[in-house]
Formats: C-alpha cells, structure tokens, sequence
C-alpha cells in the first residue's frame, strides 16, 4: 500500500450495512484517488479468525469511523470496538470519527460526546431529506481530515528524513 494513502477502518453494526454501502459509494473519489484504503469485517475471509482480524485491523488505522445508530450502542461487540478505537486515539493519535446514522442515546457515552460528530452539528442521516445530502456533507468531512491527516503526515516524514544523512557530503560528516 502507498505510505501517502490513509487507512480508514469502519466499525458498525450489522443491521446497519446498507449505511456503510450508502458511505463507501459516497467516498469512492477519496480511495480512487489513492487517499483511503477501507477495510471492514466483509473483508474477512472463511475461515480467519474474526476477532483476531478486526483488532488486528483497528490497531493499523488512521482513521476509525464508528457509525452509531441505536443497533451500535446496544451491540456489545461494537462497543468493544469502539472502546479499542478511543483507545487508540489516546496511545497512538488515531483519528475517531462518530457518524451518527439515526437518532438514538449517543451522547450518553462520554467519551464519545466530547467528539465532533458528523454529519455537521451531528444530524443523524436519517433526519436529512435526502441521505444523498448527508453523505455529501459526511464525505466533505472526511476529505478535510483525509487532507490534514496526510499534510501532517507527510511534514513528519520530511522533518525526519532531513535527520537522515544522505551521502558523503551531509553535515553529519562535519562532525566526525
């Protein structure tokens, strides 16, 4: 995989599939683009083992969508994905995205409340007149994250490869 493209993990519940099929269409432009790499739990094969590969997944992320609706915090297991990913957030920087999909009782989950929720002002898609217009203002904030994420990627990469002697001829010889 290209060091310039992110790696976004979606974490959702199974009786919400057909948001996650309405998200990935929504951000195709940002992974042909070669932006975002996308992995969920479809993408495990028979016979992996399945929590071995979702935490596996979610350890090697940037960016961590949680798609909450009523089915998602009533779900035990993504709870306990969602607790990896503020996790993560903590120990590695990992960026932790709620999408808020219909309404439900969300910001009774503190950590998740204090952040920012998408779409804006953290309107369930389902309030939206048109879902299309919800996954365009979705897709508008996961570009923005998308391009700061790899801006300060990249700045870290050449603030670090500067450090790196090069040839015969860097400064780190002068030193010697």
């Amino acid at each position: 995989m290209d060091n310039k493209m992110l790696k976004l993990f979606i974490s959702y519940s199974h009786n919400d599939a057909h948001y996650v099929q309405d998200f990935i269409r929504h951000i195709a432009p940002l992974k042909d683009n070669g932006m975002l790499d996308i992995w969920y739990d479809k993408n495990i094969t028979a016979g992996d083992d399945f929590w071995n590969k979702i935490e596996e997944h979610l350890a090697d992320r940037d960016i961590i969508c949680c798609f909450i609706s009523s089915y998602y915090i009533s779900s035990s297991a993504c709870k306990k994905e969602m607790q990896k990913a503020l996790e993560l957030k903590q120990k590695k920087g990992v960026h932790v995205i709620p999408i808020i999909l219909s309404p439900c009782a969300w910001m009774d989950f503190l950590d998740v409340k204090s952040l920012l929720a998408i779409p804006s002002d953290g309107k369930p898609v389902s309030d939206f007149a048109s879902h299309d217009e919800a996954w365009v203002d979705v897709y508008s904030h996961i570009k923005k994250v998308s391009e700061k994420y790899l801006k300060a990627k990249k700045l870290s990469f050449f603030s670090m490869s500067t450090l790196t002697p090069k040839s015969s001829n860097s400064c780190f010889n002068l030193l010697d």
